[in-house]
């Protein structure tokens, strides 16, 4: 038998080894340099930002924001009953984080990009950069996982961002995960070579900007710096407004101007070919910056590209005034053109239109956009937002994230579907590519007339009083829609918004909804070695696919343990998401760095 002694000496041993191998954060603080030191040249604006401290709760601090003041994030063991059962239910996330992950690290280690769930295999379908391993970085840190977060250190100062001849990056998704994940993961920790590599990643990029009207074509090869356009001449409205949060954060950094004039000619475009009715195209034309169809939307095609307006205003500390006149135009302009209410369940909807007749299509992909409403009314000022253009905001993003809540709960498996049809008047109208002519008297605002012109009956317009509930199991030919696409694919837009309108509204049902399509992604979509996109969430048990994309770990279930905590780690006021959920720190630009960028420096008028 071994002695006390020798017992105690041969913990501490370990504990001397543990510490080393796997350091706390306040050594990943200082890294293997100064913070300064991961910036390379910082020419530009002669300021360098990245040393400058943001406030965190998670008892450290990140880089690169505001300066703040160290808030340190703990826990109230004094809790009571429904906030002991939050904190388990956050347990169970984390651990299927865990769970993922590990698979991703046994089976599809790095530098591939994505586990296949169901042939514990794996696949390299976004450069073979390792994207499920730095998409997920701020998760990590987000559940605690310091292991995992060094070992993830550890992979990205191996990459080397490069591509045989012939191989492109696609340009927005590698700037969404890649350079966005790196970013976070810089922001939270203080890492240089994080900053390092976010800044060699973004030059290598660069070339995708290399067009006669300034928008990026759709992929690169960094290495060869030959380009490449999928859609011949055009590319897509979120394709090229969806990239200006990560490089002007980079700017922010680095003191390089050249990242962010690049990114703001596109708003340059945007501004210039914004209709009167506030809403773009969804192609435009890479040789001109113009619009080139008639296709009005707010799913695949454009969804972030309204969601950055917003955004890249709240990330410089609303410096950047034309933004926010932009996204004002823009989301009248959807709330008056896209929004339908649903013919006898009174739901709200937003679609497509072709020469603004819609199509009644309904994207789980939209479901983005309840979340983003709520987040500008909660965040932008009355000289920007009118009072009443806050209310009209507020009921659209309940009246939606109540649509996008029941598409889940319609469905026998809990899970909601990618794509639905909605009805027209009459049953079948309204097929994708194939507009009706009938809509407006579907659409909400009409509605809202109405219900002024009849004296405001009730607290709320149609689409937001009183909306249908879940239907009743046998009582589907009443739900108003049918499922184009009964796929899910672990998108996290619906939970993304449940989020929001917990932390904006504090109703507790929005985080009891997000705790309910929870479970239903866990009971349906859990391997053994990871979790799985499904086909058919009308049937109770789906069949699973051989898919976990890398957004799953990085947002489906960063809002999931985001809806289980009390405080938020990372509030609208001092952070702001980028479209694939990776948070970064507020900052402002000053007088001197707005003359040299051009920002606006004073609000403009707010006439819209």
């Amino acid at each position: 038998m071994y002695s006390p002694r020798r017992i105690l000496l041969v913990s501490l041993c370990v504990i001397v080894v543990w510490v080393i191998r796997f350091p706390p954060y306040t050594t990943f603080l200082s890294g293997s340099g100064s913070a300064s030191a991961a910036v390379s040249g910082a020419e530009g604006l002669g300021v360098d930002h990245s040393t400058q401290q943001v406030t965190s709760k998670f008892g450290f601090n990140g880089y690169g924001g505001r300066k703040g003041k160290q808030r340190v994030f703990w826990k109230d063991k004094s809790k009571n009953a429904n906030a002991k059962l939050w904190e388990k239910r956050g347990e169970e996330v984390k651990e299927a984080f865990v769970h993922a992950y590990e698979a991703y690290e046994r089976f599809a280690p790095f530098p591939n990009d994505e586990l296949l769930p169901l042939t514990n295999g794996s696949t390299n379908n976004l450069n073979g950069w390792g994207l499920t391993m730095v998409d997920s970085l701020d998760t990590m840190l987000l559940l605690g996982l310091k292991a995992e977060f060094h070992r993830g250190v550890e992979n990205v100062e191996m990459l080397n961002f490069s591509l045989p001849a012939g191989q492109h990056a696609q340009f927005f998704e590698t700037v969404i995960r890649y350079l966005g994940g790196l970013l976070s993961g810089y922001a939270l920790t203080g890492e240089p070579i994080l900053l390092r590599k976010a800044e060699e990643l973004g030059v290598k990029l660069l070339p995708a900007f290399n067009t006669t009207s300034g928008m990026p074509l759709y992929a690169v090869n960094p290495r060869t710096k030959e380009v490449t356009n999928k859609g011949g001449h055009t590319m897509l409205l979120a394709e090229v407004a969806s990239c200006q949060m990560e490089f002007k954060y980079l700017t922010w950094l680095t003191g390089k101007e050249e990242f962010f004039s690049k990114v703001d000619r596109v708003m340059d475009h945007l501004k210039i070919h914004q209709p009167d009715h506030g809403i773009w195209p969804t192609v435009f034309d890479i040789d001109t910056g113009k619009p080139r169809d008639g296709h009005h939307s707010i799913g695949a095609w454009a969804d972030s590209a309204y969601e950055y307006l917003l955004k890249q205003y709240l990330l410089s500390g609303k410096t950047e005034h034309r933004l926010a006149k932009m996204y004002m135009k823009a989301i009248n302009g959807v709330l008056e053109n896209l929004v339908f209410v649903s013919k006898t369940r009174n739901l709200l909807y937003i679609t497509d239109t072709h020469e603004f007749m819609p199509t009644r299509k309904f994207e789980h992909l939209s479901c983005f956009f309840p979340g983003l409403l709520a987040l500008g009314v909660d965040t932008l000022p009355g000289s920007v937002m009118t009072e009443s253009d806050r209310q009209l905001h507020m009921w659209a993003a309940e009246g939606l994230a109540h649509t996008c809540w029941v598409m889940y709960a319609d469905q026998p498996s809990g899970l909601g579907p990618e794509v639905a049809l909605f009805h027209g008047k009459l049953h079948g109208e309204g097929y994708p590519g194939y507009p009706t002519t009938d809509g407006a008297s579907e659409k909400w605002t009409e509605h809202i007339l109405q219900w002024r012109m009849a004296g405001m009956p009730g607290d709320k317009p149609p689409g937001v009083d009183n909306p249908g509930p879940p239907l009743m199991r046998g009582n589907e030919d009443n739900s108003d829609y049918d499922l184009i696409t009964p796929s899910y694919l672990l998108r996290p837009e619906t939970l993304e918004s449940m989020y929001v309108m917990y932390r904006v509204t504090k109703d507790p049902k929005w985080r009891d909804r997000g705790w309910q399509i929870w479970e239903a992604i866990a009971k349906n979509t859990r391997t053994w070695s990871g979790f799985a996109s499904v086909y058919g969430v009308d049937a109770p048990h789906p069949p699973r696919e051989d898919s976990m994309p890398s957004y799953f770990l990085a947002e489906t279930v960063k809002y999931a343990y985001l809806l289980t905590m009390d405080e938020d780690p990372w509030p609208s006021d001092e952070f702001v998401f980028n479209t694939e959920a990776h948070p970064l720190p507020i900052f402002r630009w000053d007088a001197s760095e707005r003359q040299r960028l051009g920002v606006d420096e004073v609000p403009s008028t707010f006439k819209l």
